[in-house]
């Protein structure tokens, strides 16, 4: 499935504060007269209505000249709403600039608010002079010890990850506390993820499912998909794929790309709903538009395959570059063997290894295999044995056992490493028990040979049964061998001639040959 997502960037805030405005479309006459009368209390409420449409028709214009009145007689809060109306741009012209000194004079006034979105500002470099995440954390500081709930969400967000204040993640978990204690959807979301992962918290996955639980249920989106992932895997909460496709469209509809994305997955796969490859399309389409790289990646796979949508090889490549450039290892892969094979894109190896690379360093283990091959037979790059084990190395470390094997045979011929049965003996082991065929075969040979490993004919004949098993054309053939000789397995040479010709018709000249001169005796 998909993993838990917190907040990685202060993303959050309110666009209107929440001052005080009469419950009855009749105050609306007085708060003109009192406005009128010097009240900048009066305009500043008035302009809330004005854009919330509460009692009055939506003008927001007017509700900027109401807001201006009532900054120039010191309403910290008229100040930061007019400051949110030159940031985005509604009613006025957006001016970055003059929303920076209006949040600042709503902060020195005592808005929480306008602290808050001064932060924000801040922490992305809009309108200011540069990013600074240290004078951000400061402003989110002074937003939530003013009572902002966004303020101790977003301060939250920077211990979380140590930008612009030391890493600290039980740090972290107060704040989000703090946020979600208010009304900061995003808070209860953000806790609930550190309960999961056990990171400033110890890890309860019943409180976490109550946390996402409470930000969808204040309509944070993210929340929603959380608590769907927590469904889907039956962690916290009873397992129940119907109720976390309902979670993941909710998620969805309210513009969470992730939510999008597993929806995606529970339709590609016919999990919780029917299965429905071309409305699986879509959503991973939608998923991609809002920027979870994994939903370009699992489409492009949809194109590469003409699955639920008509085989487009260029579209494919283009949807794996966008996963790619969005940070899906997976993707990079991919986009790299479409290169390798000319599918989609002219076929180019230099290219190839640049997308292997990009996908490598990101933590695909196929990518890193892939290289090292790359490296290995000097396509696409120069030959280099000792890039080439490096490669190899990273692979196997990340359990895909094809890179075991690889690394174990540049140990047994001394290539880009110094020469050591030993060690490739442990890597053959290593795939062996991986499952993965060759390695136990390579194994077999080294017991047989007595290199790196003392020589034990009858365990070699396990260690080719197993690879034969696997259906390795070089396992059934040293097994076959060993038959035939009555070398560590009773002298069978009817059982050597089936064994050399499973090997022959897997397409390994050397069982050909073995079973000819067998037949020849």
């Amino acid at each position: 499935m998909t993993h838990f997502r917190a907040a990685a960037t202060a993303c959050f805030f309110v666009l209107m504060c929440a001052a005080s405005s009469a419950a009855q479309d009749s105050a609306v006459p007085r708060l003109q007269q009192a406005c009128d009368a010097g009240s900048a209390e009066s305009c500043t409420d008035l302009g809330i209505r004005y854009t919330k449409g509460d009692g009055v028709t939506v003008d927001i214009p007017r509700a900027a000249s109401l807001f201006q009145r009532g900054c120039e007689s010191n309403v910290a809060g008229a100040c930061a709403n007019l400051g949110i109306l030159y940031e985005v741009g509604q009613g006025i012209a957006a001016d970055l600039p003059r929303a920076v000194t209006l949040y600042q004079r709503a902060c020195d006034g005592g808005s929480a608010l306008g602290c808050t979105n001064l932060g924000l500002l801040y922490a992305s470099g809009q309108g200011v002079p540069a990013v600074d995440r240290a004078r951000a954390a400061a402003l989110y500081q002074k937003g939530c010890d003013g009572g902002f709930s966004a303020g101790c969400t977003n301060l939250g967000v920077l211990a979380a990850i140590g930008n612009g204040v030391s890493k600290d993640l039980a740090r972290a978990a107060a704040l989000y506390q703090r946020g979600c204690d208010g009304d900061s959807a995003l808070g209860c979301a953000n806790l609930g993820a550190l309960y999961v992962s056990g990171q400033g918290v110890a890890t309860d996955l019943a409180r976490a499912a109550a946390l996402f639980r409470q930000a969808c249920d204040k309509g944070a989106a993210s929340g929603c998909t959380n608590l769907g992932i927590l469904y889907a895997t039956g962690k916290g909460v009873p397992a129940d794929l119907a109720r976390a496709a309902a979670l993941y469209q909710q998620g969805c509809d309210g513009y969470d790309a992730p939510g999008c994305t597993d929806l995606g997955l529970l339709y590609a796969n016919g999990r919780g709903v029917p299965a429905d490859l071309n409305h699986a399309a879509a959503l991973y389409e939608w998923g991609c538009d809002g920027g979870d790289a994994s939903a370009c990646y699992d489409l492009g796979d949809l194109y590469a395959n003409g699955l639920g949508v008509a085989i487009d090889l260029p579209r494919a490549a283009t949807l794996f570059q966008r996963g790619c450039d969005g940070g899906s290892a997976v993707a990079c892969f991919n986009l790299g063997l479409l290169y390798a094979r000319g599918r989609g894109v002219p076929a180019d190896l230099a290219r190839a290894a640049m997308w292997y690379e990009r996908g490598c360093a990101g933590g695909d283990e196929t990518g890193c295999y892939n290289l090292g091959i790359l490296y290995a037979t000097g396509q696409g790059v120069p030959a280099d044995f000792t890039r080439a084990a490096g490669f190899f190395q990273t692979a196997c470390e990340g359990s895909f056992t094809l890179g075991c094997t690889n690394l174990g045979d540049l140990y047994v011929n001394g290539q880009g490493v110094a020469a050591d049965p030993a060690r490739a003996a442990t890597l053959y082991q290593r795939a062996c028990d991986g499952g993965f065929a060759p390695g136990c075969a390579n194994l077999g040979l080294l017991y047989v040979n007595g290199r790196g490993v003392a020589g034990d004919a009858v365990h070699a004949a396990a260690l080719f049964q197993r690879a034969c098993d696997g259906d390795n054309a070089l396992g059934c053939t040293s097994l076959g061998v060993l038959y035939a000789s009555g070398h560590g397995v009773t002298l069978d040479l009817a059982r050597a001639a089936a064994l050399f010709k499973r090997g022959c018709d897997a397409g390994y000249a050397g069982g050909c040959e073995a079973l000819d001169r067998l037949k020849a005796k």
